[in-house]
C-alpha cells in the first residue's frame, strides 16, 4: 500500500489559510442572511498558469463532485487585501451547477491571486477535483 504524502504549513501558510476559512465562513453566513442557499467548497490548492496564450486561474478542489457540472461562475466584485502577502488579493466564487431535480446548486469558492499580473481578468478557470478530473470554464460575460 502507497504512502499517503502529507504537507505541513508552515506558520505564514497556516495563518493565511485560517484567514481565508473566515473570510469564506463570514460570506456564507452573509448570503445564508440574505436567504440564499449555498455549499461552501475547500481548496487545497490555487495558482495562475499560463496555456500558450491563456492565463488560467487553477484551483485544485477538495471535492469528488464533478466540476464538470458547473454552468456559471460569478465573481463577486469585492477584493480584499491579503495579509502578509503585497499584491495578492481575495475574492468569492460563486459556481452555479446543472441543476439536479429543479434546483440550482450555488457552490462558494475562496480564490487568492497575483493582481500584479495585469492580464489576470478572472474569466479563464480550471478546476481539479479529487479525481484528477480537469474542468476547463470561461466566462463570456463579465460585468
Amino acid at each position: 500500500m502507497a504512502e499517503e504524502e502529507t504537507y505541513e504549513l508552515d506558520a505564514t501558510e497556516a495563518a493565511l489559510a485560517s484567514w481565508i476559512k473566515k473570510r469564506l465562513a463570514k460570506e456564507v453566513k452573509r448570503l445564508k442572511k440574505m436567504g440564499a442557499d449555498c455549499i461552501s467548497l475547500s481548496v487545497k490548492n490555487m495558482a495562475i498558469v499560463r496555456e500558450e496564450a491563456l492565463i488560467l486561474n487553477r484551483v485544485e478542489v477538495d471535492t469528488t463532485m464533478s466540476m464538470n457540472t458547473i454552468q456559471q461562475i460569478m465573481v463577486a466584485e469585492e477584493r480584499q487585501n491579503v495579509p502578509d502577502k503585497e499584491g495578492y488579493l481575495y475574492v468569492n466564487v460563486v459556481l452555479l451547477a446543472q441543476p439536479t431535480s429543479n434546483e440550482q446548486i450555488a457552490y462558494l469558492m475562496p480564490y487568492v491571486y497575483d493582481a500584479n499580473i495585469l492580464s489576470n481578468d478572472l474569466t479563464q478557470w480550471v478546476f481539479i477535483n479529487n479525481e484528477f478530473e480537469r474542468s476547463q470554464h470561461a466566462i463570456s460575460a463579465f460585468t
